[in-house]
């Protein structure tokens, strides 16, 4: 029986070999995180952004703005612009009753309504789609990768890009 000191001080060897002999189109993708449904557009989370649900969102509308930007809200004394991606992609809204999904803190933060509780999404390698699904524009502009899992298309996108490009459309 080793002590656990001896775990610790051992070398660490790589076998060279098996590595070069490893397949990189056999590596095991595995991407766990959370998304939202925008309408049938399935929206991954980023997983280096802080992401809440807030249920009660009072947002103050802003005269001649698109129908897409619901307005600004308060939120923790930050200013949060809240967007509406339902209008934005033509989507249906499915909840009478919708929550936002607030990413990034304080000034960084942005809001959008969803219709769903968040949901853990894992990903592998087999749920990569290669090709273009059919999707909103705007949304493709901004998109990395495209999953599909149990008959639903997910999108990893670029956050800050895409909201950055709808804020130069006000």
């Amino acid at each position: 029986m080793s002590l656990p000191s001896e775990a610790l001080n051992r070398e660490f060897v790589i076998d060279e070999e098996a590595v070069s002999r490893a397949d990189p189109a056999q590596a095991i993708l595995s991407i766990t995180t959370h998304a939202v449904l925008v309408g049938d557009v399935g929206l991954l989370l980023p997983t280096a952004e802080v992401s809440e649900l807030v249920d009660r969102f009072p947002v103050c509308k802003l005269p001649n703005t698109p129908e897409w930007f619901s307005g600004v809200s308060s939120l923790r004394g930050n200013i949060t612009p809240v967007f509406d991606l339902h209008e934005l992609f033509g989507a249906n809204v499915k909840s009478a009753r919708r929550r936002a999904i607030v990413i990034g803190s304080g000034e960084t933060s942005v809001a959008f309504w969803v219709d769903e509780m968040p949901r853990m999404v894992v990903l592998g390698a087999d749920d990569d789609m290669s090709g273009d699904p059919p999707l909103p524009d705007f949304i493709k502009n901004h998109a990395s990768r495209y999953f599909l899992k149990d008959y639903q298309i997910w999108i990893e996108w670029n956050v800050p890009q895409f909201f950055t490009a709808l804020g130069k459309l006000l």
